[in-house]
């Protein structure tokens, strides 16, 4: 088979290529901007065409796009005029997932990509040979992609265009539900209720205690006698009152705590010994943009994929707890209009424990300007509350970022956009020294 991929050098629309490729499939893309993934494609044998043309599609059997592409794009467009087949990100993950005995499918606002990993991570120290469909690059050499055998696979359950409900798994996860895409579901109860449909399609569903609206599917499962011990929460598992096992926990962060205690139920559930739960929380494999250290030559850098505001808050309370009292600033991108529309008042009390502020342009991935909701409206409206400036590129970010190293804060860079090209302006040169930390 021949696939196109519209928007090929996303992180999940990559590894679905490589996957493909990697099965004797004749692979190849497009996208508006070229950039380190589109060089590694490159070097696999997939090529891709820098722009969306509709001679690229010529010969395809099948089209796949994701939902950041427009409904006019001219490469679907012409697809569909030739009856060529058109996939979804959504629908040809489910494809995908259906050649394999057991799939489990990690859902949530947020956590999804670090709860993934650690499930990979346990199933691994197990032996069980998973495969691995992740939303983040672990580094710079692979696709967020880990190939087993046929009987695990592992993914996150995406619930933007209701991508999660593609899926049959056997095991579901959902870490928390929040108002989020809300450009889609346009109401909070549409979003829970594709949650619902989510955990119907599962055999085995896993609800965290926080999720309010469900009463079934919760685990009697907690965490007692939490110790932070060199930056490493250590903590007891109790399962239905009775002390099931330790943990000693890689992922930094004390919100990864109810994380990984549904790691561990899930395990359980599928039989896996404790000692390798344990290793596999211990030892959680890295991943790109989830509280990565950027660099800790002068003072600490480090960047996250945080754009919803729960999240914010807790990464830069995570950032508290590494930074021995140094001042703090955050920089953030803000990561389309209508996010920060729709939660315009969240944003604004989100960074309170910052001491200073840097607003970035908002990265509007597929939607048109918004003067009412964008960063500088943003930065408008927060300055009046706390020490805040706005930036409309990164180099002036970046001049004034440094000013801020020089004088001992400490950095935290957040957002889902590309802020990341300015976060890893920062990493260290000739030192040797690694830009990854535990996930």
């Amino acid at each position: 088979m021949k696939y196109h991929f519209v928007g090929i050098c996303g992180v999940s629309m990559s590894a679905l290529a490589v996957y493909l490729k990697n099965r004797g499939n004749i692979v190849q893309g497009s996208d508006i901007q070229l950039n380190t993934i589109s060089k590694k494609l490159e070097d696999r044998g997939i090529r891709v065409f820098h722009g969306h043309h509709y001679q690229n599609v010529i010969d395809s059997d099948v089209v796949v796009y994701n939902f950041a592409i427009d409904d006019d794009n001219e490469e679907l467009a012409y697809a569909q005029k030739q009856g060529i087949k058109i996939m979804s990100r959504a629908q040809l993950l489910g494809e995908i997932a259906k050649n394999y005995k057991h799939v489990i499918a990690v859902s949530g606002s947020h956590g999804k990509t670090t709860t993934t990993a650690m499930l990979y991570s346990c199933l691994s120290a197990a032996k069980y040979s998973p495969t691995l469909h992740i939303g983040a690059q672990f580094d710079d050499e692979d696709f967020g992609l880990g190939e087993g055998d046929y009987d695990y696979f592992i993914t996150e359950g995406c619930e933007y265009h209701d991508s999660f409900l593609s899926l049959k798994p056997y095991i579901g996860l959902v870490l928390n539900i929040e108002p989020e895409h809300l450009d889609y579901f346009k109401t909070f109860e549409n979003e829970v209720n594709s949650y619902k449909k989510f955990i119907d399609n599962c055999e085995y569903a896993i609800v965290d205690n926080s999720c309010n609206f469900f009463d079934n599917n919760k685990p009697n499962i907690f965490a007692k006698n939490v110790k932070l011990i060199n930056h490493r929460y250590h903590f007891d598992v109790f399962i239905d009152g009775t002390f099931y096992m330790q943990v000693v926990l890689g992922a930094l962060g004390k919100y990864n705590i109810n994380n990984a205690l549904m790691v561990v139920y899930a395990c359980k559930l599928m039989g896996i010994d404790k000692k390798f739960i344990y290793q596999g929380l211990k030892n959680c494999l890295n991943v790109k943009r989830r509280f990565e250290v950027i660099s800790r030559t002068n003072s600490l850098v480090v960047h996250d994929y945080a754009h919803h505001p729960t999240e914010i808050r807790k990464t830069i309370a995570t950032f508290c707890e590494c930074c021995n009292n140094q001042k703090i600033l955050v920089v953030f991108q803000p990561h389309t209009y209508s996010r920060t529309k729709t939660l315009f008042n969240e944003f604004l009390t989100a960074f309170k424990k910052a001491d200073t502020v840097f607003l970035i342009k908002t990265y509007a991935a597929r939607e048109k300007y918004d003067a009412t909701s964008s960063a500088f409206a943003l930065y408008k409206k927060l300055k009046t509350s706390q020490e805040c400036k706005y930036y409309a590129s990164f180099n002036i970010a970046q001049k004034n970022i440094k000013k801020y190293l020089d004088k001992g804060y400490a950095v935290l860079i957040l957002g889902a956009g590309d802020i990341d090209e300015l976060a890893y302006s920062f990493s260290p040169k000739n030192e040797g020294e690694k830009h990854q930390t535990k996930c």
